[in-house]
C-alpha cells in the first residue's frame, strides 16, 4: 500500500480552469478535498498578479483558495531572493504581482542597473529596447539573473500571446547569461510548493495538465504526479514520452481525484 496522500498541489490553468471558467465539477471537487481535510495549494507560473487577485479570480469560478494558499512564479522567486540574496539590491522586471511579493519580503528595489546586484524578470507587458539594455547593463555589471518562468506563450483569447520566456531569452541571448528560473519545472517550484502544505513529499501529490511543467516539477520534487486530460496533453502525448516523464496517474479529469484516492486507501 503506497502512503496516504495528506496534501494536493493544483495547477490552475488546464487542471481546475481554463481561462476566468472553471472546468466542470471542478469547484466541488475542490471543496470535496478539503471537507476531507486534505491540505491545498494552487500553483501558477503567472507573475503580474497578486496572490489577492488569484484569491478574487478563483472565487470568481466557485474555488475557494486562501491567500496562504496561493503560489505564483513572483512569489517564488522573491522568497528565494530573500534566502539567497536579502542585502542585495534588486532591479525588478515586471508589474503589480512581482513588486508586491518582493517589496513584502522587505528586499530593497533600486531602478538604476549600476546599482542593480539582482535582476528579478518576470513579464513586463511594456518590455522594449530601452528595458532591454537596462537588464543587460546590470547584468553585464556583475548582477544575478532570475526569471520567474520561461513560458513561451500564454492562451487568450483567440489564441496566443508571447510569455515571459519570449523577453527572458532575448536578455540571455544579448548578455550570454542563462538566468535561474524559478517557476514551473523547476525544483523551487515543488520545494516551496509543499513548504506551503506543510507535509513530507512522500504525503504530497500534484495535479496538471503538462508533462514538461507539472508532471516534471512533481518528480523532482519527490511527489506523486496525477495528470488531467483537460489540458495541454493528451494519452497520446504521454505514449511518445519517455518513460520516466511518464505520470503516476492519468485521470480524465479533476473530478475523479476523490475516488482515485478512496482507492489508494
Amino acid at each position: 500500500m503506497t502512503d496516504p496522500i495528506h496534501g494536493i498541489i493544483f495547477d490552475i490553468d488546464g487542471c481546475l480552469a481554463r481561462g476566468r471558467e472553471a472546468i466542470p465539477g471542478a469547484p466541488e471537487t475542490v471543496r470535496t478535498l478539503k471537507r476531507r481535510g486534505l491540505k491545498l495549494a494552487f500553483l501558477t507560473n503567472d507573475n503580474q498578479r497578486t496572490k489577492e487577485e488569484w484569491v478574487e479570480r478563483l472565487a470568481a469560478m466557485g474555488i475557494a483558495a486562501a491567500p496562504e494558499e496561493i503560489l505564483t512564479s513572483s512569489i517564488i522567486a522573491a522568497e528565494f531572493v530573500k534566502e539567497r540574496y536579502a542585502e542585495r539590491r534588486i532591479l525588478p522586471i515586471g508589474t503589480t504581482g512581482l513588486l508586491a511579493a518582493l517589496k513584502e519580503r522587505g528586499l530593497t528595489l533600486v531602478d538604476d542597473p549600476a546599482e542593480a546586484e539582482v535582476v528579478v524578470m518576470g513579464r513586463d507587458p511594456h518590455f522594449n529596447l530601452d528595458t532591454l539594455n537596462r537588464i543587460c547593463q546590470a547584468i553585464w555589471g556583475g548582477a544575478v539573473f532570475i526569471a520567474t518562468n520561461l513560458d513561451r506563450r500564454v492562451p487568450v483569447a483567440g489564441g496566443f500571446k508571447p510569455g515571459t520566456g519570449a523577453l527572458v531569452q532575448a536578455v540571455a541571448w544579448a548578455t550570454g547569461v542563462e538566468p535561474l528560473v524559478m517557476g514551473k519545472p523547476s525544483r523551487w517550484a515543488g520545494e516551496m510548493a509543499v513548504r506551503i502544505l506543510g507535509i513530507d513529499p512522500a504525503y504530497g501529490a500534484v495535479v496538471g495538465d503538462q508533462l514538461d511543467q507539472d508532471i516534471r516539477m512533481g518528480k523532482a520534487a519527490g511527489l506523486r504526479t496525477i495528470l488531467v486530460l483537460t489540458g495541454a496533453t493528451s494519452r497520446e502525448d504521454v505514449a511518445r514520452a519517455p518513460v520516466e516523464a511518464h505520470p503516476d496517474v492519468i485521470l480524465p479529469d479533476v473530478t475523479h481525484l476523490p475516488r482515485w484516492l478512496d482507492s489508494t486507501t
